[in-house]
């Protein structure tokens, strides 16, 4: 049985691109309805308040339903939180904006299908926008996604696309110090998982904190990769970019960053892909000979060049 990965799109935005709360909500709305649009139809004339079953444990709906939800999670204290929930509906939107006004720690949204004891399940979109307390500046947009979405022989173009044309609008008009498309480690890179080792597994720059970090190193590189302004001239620039022939887009942003795909297929995005990546923006990359971890089974794949970037160039 082939073990099935979930991919990250992710964003990071700081304080001064705007409100968090409205680009969360833009992050909602308008993904959901590039990339989920049916399911959002499908839930669309619900009342906000989400329904429960009549018996504990019993069943929301009948089996195969789409449903949709959205969740706000505040902080009581350090140590305990409290979330809310409202049906992904058009009044349960409404709901969310204003829940939005004042940014919480975390928000989500989740469609999926009822399983067959009518309970929720599966995945048709997964988005979050998430400030963590080690990095309050900076707003985390993710969309998770099952990787089998991607490499699909006859939908996996198409998802592709679909993704990172919503993905796009927010890399151009955000400014982020981050971006890209890779396995998920919560939040963490790649890169920056294969830089912890026995002796330093815990760094200033882990994922809590490594954000506040990312207009002065790389965070990781990927299938996707947003290159702040700020690490533009480090790589060398448009000009050395195209010439590394790592890459099959490379677009600027409208703030000078870089939007960088290394391939026109995911499907295509293979060790040499990586590879060529890897040398491109190796410059920009933090010292340090990254550490090949010992997999274990439902554990995303380091796919990476396990060589200390320092040194090395396009």
């Amino acid at each position: 049985m082939n073990e099935q990965f979930t991919l990250e799109v992710q964003l990071n935005v700081e304080h001064t691109a705007g409100s968090f709360g409205e680009i969360a909500y833009r992050w909602f709305d308008e993904v959901s309805a590039g990339v989920a649009a049916e399911a959002r139809a499908a839930v669309a004339p619900l009342a906000a308040t989400v329904g429960r079953p009549p018996t504990p444990y019993g069943p929301l709906g009948e089996p195969g339903t789409v449903f949709g939800v959205v969740q706000c999670t505040r902080m009581k204290t350090a140590f305990e939180s409290r979330t809310t929930e409202r049906n992904a509906s058009a009044a349960g939107m409404r709901w969310l904006r204003t829940q939005l006004a004042d940014m919480p720690a975390q928000a989500s949204m989740w469609f999926g299908r009822l399983d067959e004891h009518g309970h929720r399940s599966g995945r048709l979109l997964y988005l979050r926008a998430r400030r963590l307390a080690d990095s309050p500046d900076w707003l985390r947009l993710e969309a998770h996604l099952d990787e089998s979405e991607f490499t699909d022989p006859v939908h996996g173009r198409d998802r592709q696309q679909r993704y990172l044309e919503a993905a796009w609008p927010f890399a151009d008009e955000f400014d982020p110090g981050f971006g890209d498309i890779d396995y998920t480690f919560d939040g963490e890179t790649t890169f920056e998982t294969s830089l912890r080792s026995p002796e330093r597994p815990r760094q200033w720059w882990d994922h809590t904190s490594s954000v506040n970090h990312c207009r002065e190193f790389l965070r990781g590189y990927s299938w996707l990769t947003i290159l702040p302004k700020e690490l533009a001239a480090v790589v060398g620039g448009a000009g050395a970019l195209t010439a590394s022939g790592a890459f099959s887009q490379v677009r600027r942003l409208r703030h000078g960053g870089f939007w960088l795909l290394a391939t026109d297929d995911y499907r295509d995005y293979d060790q040499a892909a990586v590879e060529r990546v890897f040398r491109a923006l190796a410059p920009a990359l933090r010292a340090g000979t990254p550490t090949q971890w010992p997999r274990r089974s439902g554990e995303s794949p380091q796919r990476q060049v396990f060589r200390d970037a320092a040194g090395t160039g396009s």
